[in-house]
């Protein structure tokens, strides 16, 4: 024998001539019975009203699929609202007989009234019932069930959360390169930083979208549905950020710097500090602010700055540039890839086979070793212990030290007097001349040779030579044009250096101990070759002589 499947009671309600009549069907199996509420509920949805509770119990309890008379038929309209009462159904019944009178859409109204259908009744519907029900009337016919969804609530409509837009985060992401970064050999840089959220004085870099409150809806029966509303959220503007005058949802950042958003607050930091060394797990740093490395820079590593770079540890073969001072409290051990630059004063602890580019004074606390430094103020290498042993050292205006070489007559060059910056200029500009004229001596050679061969054959040049020669009479013209240009751009340079020189006569080199001999020394151009020690002393340069005097404070 099969096994009876779990089927749950469920009932029918039909409407015959004579009444409204429910089936009750009873369960299988485990199935749950129909309980009487289920029943009332049911009736409740159309509007039927039951002859007595009596007769609805003997449904319930004699669950037998036959069908149970439960209300009589008084009226021939129905209406059947949805659970959550957004919406009403009309049904018509047609009349049993021609005795009985046809449904008028006042009727409807009043059905409607009773079962308390007030809100949402759509009149463009209505009319089109009142004309179904007049030609059901006026052509007898007893055969038509008319049905219409007449009346609609109005849904609740939620509300919007606030939000928060980082409009800076899409302005870096639109400059941002997502290609990978590379060294010069084609193979990925490891050394490469994250992107720090650098911004500038001025800039929106936020944006709040306000909180949007629902509105309330209503029922076909008149109830208002209460909306749920929309949450705010708190962003409070703190150090460097400000509310724009014309928008009170915008922030501006007040300073240029790094974006900060911790506890609800968003802050813009002119300084971004490293607790600890600038190595592969930071990579490079580029910042527009100030930048701290509280441990060591190390090897092949970079720091660019805005602002000043702070050094507490050791920078090893690595790239310092600071749009102001740097300071390196642990000094700085290049092994002949460190570079230094920055447009401030610089303070370092010693400097050994480094490039240090400065654009104010150099303090170094111990020794410059093997290095080339330029400066366009003073060098200063403190007390009679500050050694400056090996390499190239150019200042703008002084250089002092406690030693100068070694008593190895290590090659140590010491050049006072100079602008640095019309210096590397008048190099660059000698570097182009030498292109330039290199250029135009091929192209003469070559243009010599394409005029030879136009006479060898008698004027009848092939096509590509023709081609090439014009070619050439062409670049010969603009290198002749570069070549002339730069000569001007020489002469110009070359006069604000002897400008220069003429506001620099007091430029010096200081030693308060010993300078070696085999030092070189150049002070404004005039050049003098240490043959044996000097002790004590100042270097001036007068009437195109260095002398030597005694120790100036």
């Amino acid at each position: 024998m099969a096994e009876l499947q779990d089927v749950n009671g469920y009932t029918t309600i039909a409407t015959e001539h004579d009444g409204i009549y429910l089936t009750v069907f009873p369960p299988s199996g485990k199935g749950r019975p129909v309980s009487i509420d289920i029943v009332k509920s049911e009736l409740d949805k159309y509007g039927i009203e039951p002859v007595n509770t009596e007769v609805l119990v003997k449904a319930v309890s004699q669950p037998n699929g036959k069908p149970i008379k439960v209300a009589n038929v008084d009226e021939h309209v129905f209406v059947e609202i949805s659970s959550d009462e957004m919406n009403a159904k009309i049904t018509v019944l047609p009349p049993s007989s021609e005795a009985n009178q046809f449904t008028t859409i006042d009727d409807v109204r009043k059905v409607l009234a009773r079962r308390k259908v007030v809100f949402g009744i759509d009149e463009n519907k209505m009319a089109e019932l009142g004309a179904k029900l007049a030609k059901i009337a006026a052509t007898k016919d007893m055969s038509e069930l008319v049905e219409m969804e007449i009346a609609f609530g109005i849904p609740m409509i939620s509300g919007q959360d606030a939000q928060i837009v980082y409009v800076y985060k899409e302005a870096l992401a639109k400059n941002q390169d997502t290609t990978p970064n590379q060294t010069e050999d084609g193979r990925v840089d490891y050394r490469a930083g994250h992107k720090i959220d650098n911004v500038t004085k001025g800039m929106v870099i936020a944006r709040k979208i306000p909180v949007v409150k629902g509105v309330a809806g209503k029922t076909v029966t008149g109830k208002e549905t209460p909306p749920l509303d929309g949450k705010d959220i708190e962003l409070i503007p703190n150090k460097g950020v400000i509310i724009s005058s014309e928008n009170p949802f915008e922030y501006i950042a007040d300073t240029d710097g790094q974006v900060i958003i911790k506890d609800q607050k968003i802050s813009v930091m002119a300084l971004y500090e490293i607790a600890g060394d600038v190595n592969f797990s930071t990579g490079n740093i580029d910042f527009i602010g100030t930048v701290v490395v509280k441990g060591d820079v190390k090897d092949g590593f970079k720091i660019h700055a805005g602002e000043d770079i702070i050094i507490s540890g050791v920078v090893e073969g690595a790239e310092l540039t600071a749009g102001g001072k740097i300071t390196v409290v642990g000094g700085v051990s290049g092994n002949d890839k460190a570079k230094i630059v920055c447009k401030g004063d610089a303070s370092i602890k010693y400097v050994r086979n480094a490039i240090v580019e400065v654009g104010g004074n150099l303090s170094i606390g111990q020794a410059i070793m093997h290095s080339k430094v330029t400066c366009d103020g003073k060098v200063a290498v403190a007390g009679q212990r500050g050694v400056i042993v090996g390499g190239q050292i150019i200042a703008g205006q002084e250089v002092s030290a406690g030693l100068i070489g070694s008593n190895f007559a290590t090659n140590t060059e010491i050049i006072v007097g100079e602008v640095v910056s019309i210096r590397e200029e008048l190099q660059k500009i000698d570097t182009e001349i030498k292109s330039v004229a290199e250029n135009l001596d091929k192209t003469k050679k070559g243009m010599l040779f394409l005029k030879e061969l136009h006479t060898k054959l008698g004027g009848n040049l092939p096509a590509d030579k023709k081609e090439l020669l014009t070619k050439l009479t062409r670049a010969q013209f603009k290198l002749v044009a570069d070549s002339k240009m730069l000569a001007e751009r020489k002469a110009e340079f070359q006069k604000k250096e002897q400008e220069s020189m003429t506001e620099k006569r007091h430029c010096r080199v200081v030693c308060t101990g010993v300078i070696y001999s085999g030092v070189k020394i150049i002070i404004n151009k005039v050049m003098r070759q240490i043959s044996e020690e000097l002790k004590f002393c100042t270097l001036t340069e007068v009437d195109g002589e260095i002398k030597v005097g005694p120790l100036k404070g």
